[in-house]
């Protein structure tokens, strides 16, 4: 694979919240822009810029699932998880790429995920929960994962019944509980 397409792959997949806009904009750079290097590109080479855009989505749902992340700036919530899977299940749809792969690897983030956030006592004494989506796409996210409702959340009328916490909300409570 030539060297400016490795490289505009890796741009695409760590370009932030829109891969799909990235990949766009790398091959415009790659082909057609006066500052670029005027390639013509072979379909493989199309298809490796696309993978960028699979492993970005996959890249910021993770990110999104990582209980760690609760009190970073990138944080965006289970709820922005759930957007970006539905935009990375319609890309691969679209470019016919199979994510078959990285669904047990979501699914598994999901499952620390919820650990983490049931062990909180803080947040169970305060009724709060960081999972801010409702419970209706709650419920389409674990069909999508192949997941079982009650081996992640027992309870999940009363866990719904929780205030739940805005991205913004939960960086500045973690924030404040490290510190």
């Amino acid at each position: 694979m030539r060297e400016e397409i490795v490289q505009e792959k890796e741009i695409i997949a760590h370009a932030g919240e829109l891969p799909e806009v990235a990949f766009y904009s790398s091959f415009y750079f790659l082909t057609e822009d006066p500052e670029g290097p005027h390639l013509l590109l072979t379909p493989p080479e199309i298809s490796f810029l696309k993978k960028g855009v699979i492993e970005g989505y996959k890249r910021i749902v993770l990110r999104d699932l990582n209980p760690k992340m609760k009190a970073r700036d990138e944080f965006r919530s289970i709820e922005r998880a759930i957007i970006n899977f539905k935009r990375l299940k319609r890309y691969a749809y679209k470019e016919k790429f199979d994510i078959s792969e990285i669904i047990p690897q979501i699914a598994k983030a999901l499952a620390v995920y919820m650990k983490v956030e049931l062990e909180d006592v803080y947040l169970e004494e305060h009724s709060l929960r960081t999972v801010n989506c409702k419970k209706e796409d709650w419920g389409w996210f674990l069909k999508e994962l192949h997941l079982e409702n009650s081996s992640l959340l027992p309870d999940t009328e009363a866990f719904f019944k929780r205030i739940p916490l805005s991205f913004k909300e939960t960086i500045e409570l973690f924030k404040q509980r490290q510190g």
